[in-house]
């Protein structure tokens, strides 16, 4: 093995820094995976050993278990020495990587950590980083107008790629990666063709487009590309043949209509009008427009007026970012609830902004409000990436991959990021951005993980000195200092009760003196505020600042804390307080405008932590026979609105009647599918919330809340994929549904809860459930309930292997849904038979059992069953050899799911097509499986890892028949 001269590790390790002679390590992954020193390829050992380096590479600077490498490497068949193997490879590494190390020394590039490994690379060191480093400042330069500019970056970035990546590395793993990384490749193109077109270049780009279409026909950027270079080729006759080719395309392997783009372009060229973009550069002497000015985030919120008594934590946060202005800083402000955090951190910010002119991001990471779950760094991530201009469908899905995406386009920024309300030190790691920008981060906690593994820097705050308090109360007049100075004392020197006070006091018809006497009479009642110190004058500002308001929102903010969730609309107060909505939506502006409620997002009001936990003690404190009207009235709402949306759910239901005592009057408009999915992910969280409160209230009256209101979310949950939050949520309503006695109530709970738990694979426990069911319903009389609890139990004997008892269940459900005239269940049975036959590879004894069951369900409108019986099908007709029939049933259930909007069984449907063109070796497959893969992976399905070995071995056996050949 070639090997050089050993300061070559303190370079890869340090960027060379103090190294006598650095000589860089070089990592290449955009085509043969290699390491390079100086001018010499160092030698990576065998194929396994390379897998790992390429696991350990593309996670840099991240640590990575030793299961998660012999996933990687092995896939589900590890040998059983798997974890010893492990062990020689990254040795073997070592040895490669740092020749001159002694044999004792510890590793310095690849070191051990916990159960699993870290391999320390500098960015500057990795082909990959370097092409998202280009990309990421062409995009920099298109926003700025330089299209030269961006261009030439572009040029760069592609010349990087030197082959298919990561060659000479096998497996699923590598498989998956290479796919990911070749949709990087192929995006950077498209960006490179857009911005050459924008240039008025487009005659060239002909050829290249030609190629690139006919490599990619289900691309539809890329065939709206070739249309417009076509155009200004002068070739508008070929440009309409194009959109020919693309719309055949996209029909005949996916069954879908070209996008508005595309059609846009085709009606523009029919027109003769031009169909390039505003602001698109000719070829002609036509003037440019001017480049408009790069986007700059600048989320920080509003600072607050006055700052008094933190000249010492200014003058810290001051020295520290002097100390490291060029290598980045971590700060966090620490210190007891309503001492200021948040008040000093944003005064700082907007203080020192000026230094950091790439911008300002900001997030509330409501680590400790009790009702409302710590936003995660995975929404955050998402949050900041669209901000920085990453589109939608460009944000990658997993935490650690938006992690580096944002380190990467932040790199070479100056920027501040605020992140308010943390709880922990863990969800903040993949946040930090690295030099040079300053991250400031407020929390109760002391964070003493993010300064042991960031080196942050604490600025811990204490409440206020008396001067101080008396400079924030702002009143100056000589004869009501005495006044002010109980009133600081009351106050304890807090800054949100201070603040309050203050706003109190700006009313010139309130003396201090008369402040202070409500502030006394209220000190009893202070301490229901819940601060860790147990301090009391917060509640003596609140119950000042309420009194200060008009009768109506006073009474709506009492009533506030009955409702069981964090945040609420203005329908939901509406109902809560029995008021019209437009004198709702007044009463919570009002409350809004004396910073009593925040608006979270448009239409959704929230409040601080401590101003909840406020209007909690004065709901304690209405009238008992307000307090149940009031709950009930919220509770309705929420049973009546979320029926109405379960309602419009592509989903067949049972005949659960809810029949809530107060049916609102204002409810928001829900006109469709699409309106009624976007309702209940709005409001999912409060429904869950109203459902525990109503379990938890010991009202027998509202028992019925308690299962009725999961039910109306177990389609929503079915259709979403959202397997823990139903079971979670059905578990709970299993126990007010016994409680309750109600044979209904059991029946619907105990037919959910099986299967739910079917979706875990707990396949005992849901015959177990769905076996309660069955008995239930029996007692209980109810045939048609009979019928769907004898179609679950089959289903669930199916999966244990138990198959001729799962007949014999099947057809006992055709015969009692026949009696009870329910053309829903008995196609449901219909259908669960035919998949029996076709799992048992009986495929003519299917056929007509899937055939019966798409009439019956197409008779009774049930669009996602009949989705779904045409994707079993297509599998049935492709195993019988009849594979045009299979592609049209799968084509079929494409539509119909798309028709319903129901993103799992499109899902299914490309799952079934892509198999279909699989087996018959035609194009295609690879694009179906791409999307069913995203549509899985964004509802979180267990189905994506499937499709994803899927698509792998696709890729696999294709490398290996060119290799062959």
């Amino acid at each position: 093995m070639e090997q050089d001269d050993g300061n070559a590790l303190g370079a890869a390790r340090a960027g060379g820094a103090g190294a006598a002679d650095p000589v860089p390590l070089r990592f290449e992954v955009l085509g043969l995976l290699r390491a390079v020193r100086g001018s010499r390829e160092v030698d990576l050992g065998a194929a396994k050993q390379r897998a790992v380096l390429a696991v350990l590479l593309l996670a840099r600077n991240a640590p990575v278990s030793r299961d998660q490498i012999i996933e990687a490497v092995w896939g589900e068949n590890p040998p059983t020495s798997s974890v010893n193997l492990v062990q020689t490879y990254v040795a073997g590494l070592r040895r490669a990587l740092e020749p001159h190390r002694a044999r004792r020394a510890p590793a310095e590039l690849l070191t051990s950590v916990g159960d699993g490994y870290l391999l320390r690379v500098p960015t500057s060191s990795v082909d990959l980083d370097a092409f998202e480093r280009a990309t990421t400042s062409a995009a920099r330069s298109r926003a700025q107008g330089d299209l030269e500019g961006a261009a030439s970056e572009l040029e760069s970035a592609l010349s990087l790629w030197r082959a298919e990546p990561l060659g000479g590395v096998t497996g699923l793993f590598a498989e998956v990666e290479r796919q990911r990384l070749g949709e990087r490749r192929l995006a950077a193109l498209e960006e490179r063709a857009e911005v050459l077109l924008l240039l008025g270049r487009g005659a060239e780009l002909v050829p290249q487009l030609t190629a690139l279409v006919g490599e990619h026909p289900l691309r539809e950027r890329g065939h709206g590309l070739l249309m417009r270079a076509l155009c200004q080729a002068g070739r508008q006759a070929e440009s309409l043949a194009a959109y020919r080719d693309a719309r055949r395309a996209l029909i005949d392997e996916l069954g879908v209509e070209p996008g508005p783009e595309l059609r846009r372009l085709q009606q523009a060229i029919l027109a003769g009008d031009d169909p390039e973009p505003a602001g698109t550069r000719k070829p002609a002497a036509v003037p440019a427009p001017e480049p408009r000015p790069p986007a700059t985030p600048a989320q920080l919120p509003r600072a607050p007026a006055a700052l008094a008594g933190r000249a010492a934590a200014l003058a810290r946060m001051d020295e520290l970012l002097r100390a490291q202005r060029d290598s980045g800083v971590v700060l966090v402000v620490t210190g007891p609830a309503g001492v200021g955090k948040t008040a000093l951190a944003l005064h700082w910010a907007h203080r020192v902004r000026d230094e950091f002119p790439d911008g300002q991001l900001y997030a509330d990471l409501h680590g400790y409000d009790p009702n409302q779950e710590p936003l995660g760094a995975g929404e955050v991530l998402n949050r900041f990436l669209r901000t920085l201009g990453v589109p939608a469908e460009d944000v990658p899905v997993g935490v650690d991959e938006r992690s580096a995406l944002f380190r990467t386009l932040v790199a070479d920024r100056r920027m501040v990021v605020l992140l308010d309300n943390a709880r922990g030190s863990t969800e903040l790691m993949a946040l930090l951005t690295g030099a040079p920008s300053c991250v400031l981060v407020t929390s109760r906690r002391r964070l003493v993980g993010l300064v042991a593994h960031a080196e942050a820097h604490l600025v811990e705050l204490d409440v206020l000195d008396q001067d101080s308090a008396l400079e924030l109360l702002g009143r100056r007049d000589p004869g009501e200092m005495g006044a002010l100075r109980r009133l600081a004392v009351l106050c304890d020197g807090l800054p949100l009760a201070l603040r309050i006070a203050a706003a109190r006091l700006a009313a010139p018809s309130l003396r201090a003196a008369e402040l202070v006497a409500e502030l006394d009479d209220e000190h009893g009642r202070l301490a229901a505020l819940g601060l860790e110190d147990e301090d009391s004058t917060v509640r003596a500002a609140l119950d000042a600042s309420r009194r200060a308001l008009p009768p109506r929102p006073a009474h709506l903010l009492a009533l506030l804390g009955l409702h069981p969730g964090a945040d609420l609309t203005p329908h939901a107060a509406a109902a809560l307080a029995r008021l019209p909505l437009a004198a709702a939506q007044r009463e919570l502006d009002v409350l809004t405008s004396a910073n009593l409620l925040t608006v979270n997002e448009p239409g959704r009001y929230g409040a601080h932590d401590l101003v909840r936990v406020y209007t909690r003690a004065l709901a304690a404190e209405l009238p008992e026979d307000q307090r149940r009207a009031a709950t009930g009235r919220v509770l309705d709402y929420y049973l009546h609105c979320a029926d109405l949306a379960d309602a419009l759910m592509p989903v067949g239901r049972g005949a659960v009647r809810v029949a809530p005592e107060h049916v609102p009057v204002d409810v928001p408009v829900l006109s469709g599918v699409v309106d009624a999915t976007a309702w209940l992910e709005a409001e999912q969280a409060n429904i869950i919330a109203a459902a525990e409160h109503a379990g938890d209230s010991g009202e027998r009256r509202w028992l019925a809340h308690a299962w009725q209101l999961p039910y109306t979310l177990s389609r929503f949950f079915w259709l979403r994929a959202d397997r823990h939050t139903w079971l979670s949520t059905t578990e709970r309503a299993l126990g007010a549904a016994t409680e309750l006695g109600d044979p209904e109530a059991r029946f619907v709970t105990l037919f959910n809860l099986g299967v739910a738990l079917a979706q875990f694979h707990r396949s005992e426990e849901a015959l177990a459930r769905h076996q309660e069911a069955l008995e239930v319903a029996r007692s209980w009389g109810d045939v048609s309930a009979q019928a769907r609890a004898l179609t679950t139990v089959a289903d669930t004997l199916q999966l244990l292997g138990r198959v001729d008892e799962s007949e014999s269940c099947y057809r006992e459900a055709l015969e009692v849904s026949r009696a009870a005239g329910s053309r829903w269940a008995e196609a449901n049975a219909h259908h669960n038979l035919g998949l029996l036959y076709s799992v048992s590879r009986r495929y003519p004894d299917a056929l007509p059992w899937l055939d019966a069951a798409i009439r019956m369900y197409r008779e009774v409108g049930e669009q996602c069953g009949e989705s779904s019986c045409h994707a079993d099908l297509s599998t049935v007709l492709l195993e019988s050899g009849e594979h045009t029939s299979a592609a049209a049933s799968a084509r079929t259930a494409l539509s119909l799911a798309t028709e319903v909007a129901s993103d799992y069984h499109q899902a299914l449907a490309h799952d079934r097509l892509a198999r279909v063109f699989e087996r018959q070796g035609v194009g295609g497959a690879v694009a179906h499986w791409q999307r069913a893969l995203a549509l899985f992976t964004e509802l979180g399905a267990p189905e994506a890892d499937e499709v994803r070995g899927r698509l792998a071995r696709t890729r696999a056996e294709r490398s290996v028949g060119a290799t062959n050949a």
